[in-house]
Formats: structure tokens, C-alpha cells, sequence
């Protein structure tokens, strides 16, 4: 892939995660559990459609969008903590992807897959994904109680993952049935 194509997607792939951070605020943020802990978080699963569309440049680009929106979120937390915590967001779907392929023996291009296996897929990505930013978060001193948080975010996690997965399913099915109809 050329360097130009790349750096669109990265571009791409920052600005979608975060105008779903965005959006996710304004409709869940005065309902956190505890620190950047959501009862319902959609932006994981914009993080997971993008890695498993876009891979690293994916991963990339969500780590930018996220550093960027930590930094304005939480500007009192520095510039480390934002850089760290948006790394987190962009490794976390990137890593889980590795899992999956060398560990539930996925195919590494994940074109034939079931529903089943995005199950397993997007539950190993929430729970990873929880356990690494509360891992970060507790260090920080800004979780009080690591595993209540873990639990909650990682329920979250998959809840949003879930969420984004249905109404993905449901354009691409719009889609096929608009193009069917014409095609009539």
C-alpha cells in the first residue's frame, strides 16, 4: 500500500474514532461508572470494525484520535497520560486481532468467519481492552476499584462493540437489497 493511501486511512480512521468519542460523551457522559468507565461504550466497536478492516493503519489512526481526545477531555492529566491512553485504544483491537488469529486459530485475512466467531472475537477484544486501560487507569490512581471497573468497562466494551456490529450488519444488508432492487 502507498504511503499517501495510508496516510488517508490513518486520517480516516482517526477522525471516525474520535467523532464516536465525541458522540459517546454527549449521549453517555454524565452516566459514567467511574473514570472514562461508560455503561454503554460504541466507540469500541468503531475501534474494532476499523482494525479488522484497516489493521495497523487502523490501530494508528485510533491511537491519534484518542491521544488527541484525551488530551482535550482530560488536559489536567498531561500530555503523557493522553499519549498513553490513546496508544492503548489503538493496540488493544490491533492485539486482540493477533490473539484471535494465533491463538482461536482464525484465518489471518478473516474472510470467512461466522457469526460465532465475531462472538469470540469482539469478547476477547472487550475484555483486553478493559484490562489494559484499567491496568493504566488504577496506576494512575484514578480507578478505586480495579475490578468492578474492569468488569463494567469490559461489559460496556462488548455492549458497544455489539451495538456498532448490528447496525454495520444492517447497512451492508440495506445496501444489498438497495443494489438487488435495481439490479430487478
Amino acid at each position: 500500500m502507498n504511503a499517501i493511501k495510508k496516510l488517508l486511512i490513518i486520517g480516516i480512521a482517526a477522525s471516525l474514532y474520535y467523532l464516536s468519542l465525541w458522540l459517546n460523551e454527549l449521549v453517555w457522559g454524565e452516566t459514567e461508572f467511574s473514570f472514562d468507565v461508560h455503561w454503554v461504550f460504541f466507540p469500541s466497536g468503531i475501534r474494532f470494525i476499523l482494525v479488522l478492516l484497516a489493521l495497523e493503519s487502523g490501530a494508528i489512526g485510533i491511537a491519534l484520535g484518542g491521544m488527541l481526545w484525551n488530551f482535550q477531555d482530560h488536559p489536567d492529566l498531561g500530555l503523557e497520560f493522553a499519549m498513553i491512553t490513546g496508544c492503548i485504544a489503538g493496540l488493544s483491537p490491533w492485539l486482540a486481532r493477533i490473539l484471535s488469529v494465533n491463538f482461536l486459530h482464525l484465518d489471518h485475512e478473516f474472510k470467512v468467519f461466522s457469526p460465532q466467531t465475531l462472538l469470540k472475537i469482539s469478547m476477547l477484544f472487550a475484555t483486553l481492552s478493559a484490562l489494559l486501560h484499567q491496568v493504566w487507569f488504577y496506576a494512575q490512581g484514578l480507578t478505586e476499584n480495579f475490578a468492578l471497573s474492569l468488569a463494567v468497562m469490559a461489559l460496556s466494551n462488548w455492549m458497544g462493540t455489539l451495538l456498532v456490529l448490528m447496525v454495520f450488519k444492517l447497512l451492508i444488508q440495506s445496501s444489498e437489497s438497495a443494489k438487488s432492487s435495481m439490479d430487478s
